[in-house]
């Protein structure tokens, strides 16, 4: 009774260790064993105070294989379902995003978890570790028993530390944004840059580089000098719109490049602002003052001209489009200037013939003009109704009163010649 209890004991601890490995039945062979090791890096290690921020995470992965087939090496040493956290006990800096799921991280790649984090203005400058949590499982033997290929699967939880700087370097802010973009025009955006860090900033130029197709800087770099800390200067930026663009607000980066007291070249990326952009309008407001014609008539047409944009311009050349029944024998006009808001009037002669319906017709106009910048740009068209109306009552045509009146004449002669006035009395005489 006891040997067989022995013989059961005995098989029941060969059944407990081969399910402690994970191997069931004769193993064949190793192929591979070994695991992951995870490091973890910051790639940008400087924060400022008062700033919210991206905290990038990187993993890498220097796998440690410990034996095996080389062919099988990333079985057991990549890990995988890694979830990465990010927190800060007693440290004044908080992140604000949770837990980041990477998946798989292998030695072939670096993989980049991202936290949002915020840093109170309060933060005294220094140096401030991030505990960093990672999770994740992996396969620590990769066994062929013949029949079928079996794992050994462990996870592993695991802390580490990044460090961080708070600096007390200069850094700025965008103040008082103001600007006049519309559209299919060129305008500038103007503002304010106030140096919010504790250090004087030498030399500061500001870069303006939008990532659109629509918005396009006429100039990316401009100095705006040396900006003590409390203190700011003012910046313009010209700005071209382009016409397909949509009139809507837009939000622009502005980095700042300068030299710190000592001399050495720093930046600030996180500036931003934010514009808004107008809708497209015409470049000059027109007006008929004498809009309608009578069928077969010819009169001049007066235009009223208005300068709508915001600059002087100068050489401007309109031309009238008229189609039949309409025409113009003299369709051009041509204008000095106009300052901005300023109205002229200006002529062109129109004809509507005498077959013409009674009824409103198209015609247009449109101008070329120099801008302040002295380039040539074409206006839209503007597109006018003319009213052709019902012929002019005249009294008709004076042929048929010039013959009748012939008529009478040359019979009142003949009646004279004739002696017939002789019979005739006349009173009074």
């Amino acid at each position: 009774m006891q040997r067989s209890l022995r013989c059961c004991a005995v098989v029941l601890l060969l059944l407990v260790g081969l399910t402690t490995t994970g191997i069931v039945g004769p193993a064949v062979g190793l192929n591979a064993q070994g695991e992951p090791d995870l490091t973890t890096s910051v790639t940008e290690r400087e924060v400022t105070p008062g700033s919210e921020t991206t905290l990038s995470i990187q993993l890498t992965n220097d796998g440690t294989f410990i034996d095996g087939d080389p062919g099988d090496r990333s079985v057991v040493t990549t890990a995988r379902g890694v979830v990465v956290d990010a927190r800060t006990p007693e440290v004044p800096i908080t992140v604000q995003s949770g837990p980041v799921a990477l998946g798989e991280v292998s030695e072939s790649a670096t993989s980049t978890a991202d936290f949002d984090i915020a840093v109170p203005e309060s933060a005294d400058p220094g140096r401030y570790e991030i505990t960093v949590d990672l999770d994740y499982s992996y396969t620590y033997k990769a066994i062929n028993t013949g029949s079928k290929f079996i794992n050994e699967e462990r996870s592993r939880s695991e802390t580490a530390e990044v460090t961080i700087r708070v600096t007390d370097d200069a850094r700025f802010e965008v103040t008082e944004v103001d600007s006049n973009l519309r559209v299919g025009e060129e305008g500038e955006i103007t503002g304010e840059l106030e140096n919010i860090g504790n250090d004087d900033a030498r030399n500061a130029e500001i870069s303006f580089a939008p990532n659109s197709e629509t918005v396009v800087a006429l100039e990316s770099n401009v100095a705006v000098g040396d900006i003590e800390a409390g203190e700011t200067t003012q910046f313009s930026i010209p700005v071209e719109v382009t016409s397909e663009a949509e009139a809507v607000p837009k939000r622009f980066d502005l980095p700042v490049s300068f030299r710190d007291e000592n001399g050495i070249s720093q930046s600030d990326n996180d500036t931003e602002f934010l514009v808004d952009i107008g809708g497209q309008r015409d470049a000059f407001l027109v007006e008929p003052v004498n809009n309608s014609i009578p069928a077969g008539g010819s009169q001049p047409l007066d235009l009223r001209v208005t300068n709508n944009l915001d600059e002087p311009v100068t050489d401007i050349e309109g031309k009238l489009f008229a189609d039949d029944p309409l025409s113009s024998t003299n369709d051009e006009t041509f204008t000095e200037s106009l300052d901005s808001g300023e109205t002229t009037t200006v002529t062109v002669d129109l004809s509507a013939s005498s077959s013409a319906t009674i009824k409103d017709y198209p015609t247009s106009i449109d101008f070329r003009y120099v801008d302040s910048d002295g380039d040539s740009k074409l206006s839209d068209p503007y597109r006018m109704a003319i009213s052709v109306t019902e012929p002019e009552e005249n009294g008709g045509s004076p042929l048929p009163l010039v013959i009748g009146l012939l008529v009478v004449a040359g019979g009142v002669a003949l009646l004279w010649r004739r002696g017939t006035f002789d019979d005739i009395e006349i009173p009074g005489r």
